[in-house]
Parts: structure tokens; sequence; C-alpha cells
């Protein structure tokens, strides 16, 4: 088996190990990551840069709290870039890293759900 993309070292110290916590912040994740990325990929396709750079702003954090490390680096180039107007040409590519890796991670959350409660 491959090793997670997620990882929720830093929930749990957030959540002093509460699991009803966790478990609300995951659902919070689960819940805001799909229309995060519907927003992304439609900016994408109208090329309205900044509500793309808005909107990366807006995912990077939820990343981190996640532990989603294979994402940190493209979410801030994807923020960076949309916002500077600088390696436009590029964007597809990582916005399709970007949800590939999401949709990877919101399974393995959808599993960590299913442990915990």
């Amino acid at each position: 088996m491959s090793e997670k993309l997620t990882d929720l070292t830093f929930m749990r110290g957030l959540t002093n190990g509460n699991n009803t916590n966790l478990i609300k912040y995951i659902h919070m994740f689960l819940k805001a990551t799909p229309g995060l990325l519907d927003t992304i990929d439609k900016s994408l396709d109208i090329k309205d840069w900044e509500t793309l750079r808005v909107t990366a702003h807006s995912l990077k954090p939820q990343l981190s709290y996640m532990g989603i490390k294979s994402l940190e680096e493209t979410i801030k180039t994807i923020e960076f870039n949309a916002g500077h107007g600088l390696n436009l040409d590029t964007m597809p590519d990582l916005i399709s890293k970007l949800r590939t890796d999401c949709n990877t991670a919101m399974v393995e959350l959808e599993a960590d759900l299913k442990s915990l409660s």
C-alpha cells in the first residue's frame, strides 16, 4: 500500500485528541473542499485569476490542517501565479494535481471517519 496523503497529527494536537472535534473538522473539510475545487476549475475555465487566487488562498490552510503535504507547494504556486499573472500556461496541470490529490485525500479522510466513529 502506498503512503497516505493525509496526516492528522496536527489536527489531533489541535483537538487535544478529542475525536468528536476531530470528526467535526474532517467533516468541515469534506464539505468545503469539493465546492472550492469546483470554483477553482470554473475560474480557470474563464480565466478569472483573482477568484482563483482567493479560492486557492482559502483552501491552503485547510490542506495544511489535514496534513496534505504533497499539495503545499502546489497550492502556494497556484495562489502566487494566479495573483501575479505568471506561468498561467502551467495552471491546468497544477490544478489537475490539486484535484487528484484532494480526491485521494477525501477518500482517506472518509476512511478515517469510519475508524473514529
